[in-house]
């Protein structure tokens, strides 16, 4: 008996129910994790996804517009608490389980179609015909035998971007004399705020802040109360540290954030001036309506943005990378995954010089995060060349350690020197021991 491809077809789309277990198991996980929801505080993002339900838009870079609304809708059922991000969460996988299976068994189904499998080779040798015979460049071969390329244990040193040249910074101090300071517009960007201050040197002299200032807030009534800073701006530094020429502009970066807990209760800290501490000694003020404080600040250096050099952005990688790994790891023991680099072009990529890589895996909590990150050198002993057309497959392997946290982390490959190509998997941790 012969089945034709629209037979085929109609039987693989017959059934797409969900068998019932697999509603049971997707019942039990969402209340299982409902369950447990509130048995925590706040992930920091949990917090960011309830204050960007707060500002829906189409415009964020790092999540889809639905998500924020969720978010939203989550919150006003259920208040500014932590069960309101998860629900929404627990919902969303639900959902996908549930669409998953229905694919899964419609793809089971097909694959057990009578004459499905005649039909999708008929299709093929129809569409090529008995006398076209597939380019040799359009193959795919793994290595030199058709195999995986094994792991080497040649590791290599960590990659560091190209060192800027060094500036100046031999001139005299800048006293609060020698200086013009304003406050640029706040600034936000994925839950942090930012002010920029610029220091113009209105002397007749070249001077330079080098140091580490101060943060005080002024009250309108004058009292000043003195701000814990830490070191780094989410935002990095204006430029580099330098001498500032007279008419010339350093600045600096005050950081804050608009999502943490006082802030999502509605509290803040907002000082009409900030006094600024200098280097060597002095203080200006600025005023800066609007800047909160309440999620603490962060300061970066004093940086002369002028003297900025471009970056020297790599020449990006015409390869490309695909991961295949299992979706659990154990902690204490090596995890074996492969790397398939694929070259479109119509030209051979050598190994040459061999290329080191970097291969990660990150798990934790709020409390504690264990990012393990390692760089070996590909073998290229054995494969020394990317083909035209093709792709070669290498063996990988990544020592996770007895303390890393059990749970989802993040995992990931790439080729060192900026400018890729790079994979990623989802993958499980499972704790040592557990």
């Amino acid at each position: 008996m012969i089945t034709s491809a629209d037979d085929a077809s109609n039987h693989r789309f017959s059934s797409l129910a969900v068998p019932w277990p697999v509603l049971l198991v997707a019942g039990l996980m969402v209340v299982g994790l409902l369950a447990v929801s509130g048995a925590y505080g706040f992930h920091g993002d949990e917090m960011y996804y309830i204050v960007a339900g707060q500002h829906p838009a189409f415009g964020y870079v790092d999540q889809p517009p639905l998500t924020p609304l969720l978010s939203a809708a989550s919150v006003a059922l259920l208040g500014v608490t932590s069960m309101a991000p998860r629900s929404a969460d627990r919902s969303v996988r639900l959902i996908a389980a549930l669409v998953i299976a229905g694919l899964a068994s419609g793809c089971v189904v097909a694959s057990s179609a009578p004459g499905a499998s005649q039909a999708a080779s008929s299709s093929a040798l129809a569409a090529t015909g008995p006398d076209v015979s597939i380019p040799a460049s359009a193959k795919t071969s793994s290595s030199p035998g058709q195999g995986i390329v094994p792991w080497v244990d040649r590791p290599a040193a960590e990659y560091v971007d190209p060192t800027p040249r060094p500036y100046p910074t031999d001139a005299r101090p800048c006293g609060a004399k020698d200086l013009k300071v304003s406050a640029g517009e706040l600034g936000l960007a994925m839950g942090n705020t930012n002010l920029p201050v610029d220091f113009a040197n209105a002397s007749d002299s070249t001077c330079v802040l080098n140091g580490a200032p101060t943060i005080g807030g002024l009250r309108s009534d004058g009292t000043l109360v003195p701000l814990p800073i830490s070191a780094g701006s989410y935002f990095g530094a204006p430029g580099p540290t330098a001498n500032i020429a007279p008419g010339a502009v350093a600045a600096l970066n005050i950081s804050g954030a608009d999502a943490c807990l006082a802030a999502d209760g509605g509290e803040h800290r907002i000082y009409p001036k900030l006094r600024i501490g200098l280097p060597a000694g002095g203080s200006v003020d600025i005023a800066v309506g609007g800047f909160d404080t309440i999620c603490g600040v962060s300061v970066s250096g004093f940086g002369v943005p002028a003297d900025v050099e471009p970056a020297a952005n790599p020449s990006p990688s015409p390869l490309t990378a695909v991961v295949g790994a299992p979706a659990t790891a154990v902690a204490g023991r090596n995890l074996a995954y492969t790397i398939t680099l694929t070259n479109p072009t119509g030209t051979d990529v050598p190994l040459s010089p061999c290329p080191a890589y970097d291969e990660f895996v990150g798990s934790g909590s709020t409390s504690i995060w264990v990012a393990t990150v390692l760089h070996y050198y590909l073998n290229c002993d054995v494969a020394t060349t990317i083909p035209a057309g093709g792709s070669v497959t290498f063996e990988m392997r990544i020592a996770v350690p007895a303390n890393q946290p059990g749970g989802m982390a993040k995992f990931g490959w790439d080729l060192q020197g900026g400018g890729g190509p790079g994979a990623s998997a989802p993958l499980e941790v499972q704790a040592a021991g557990g």
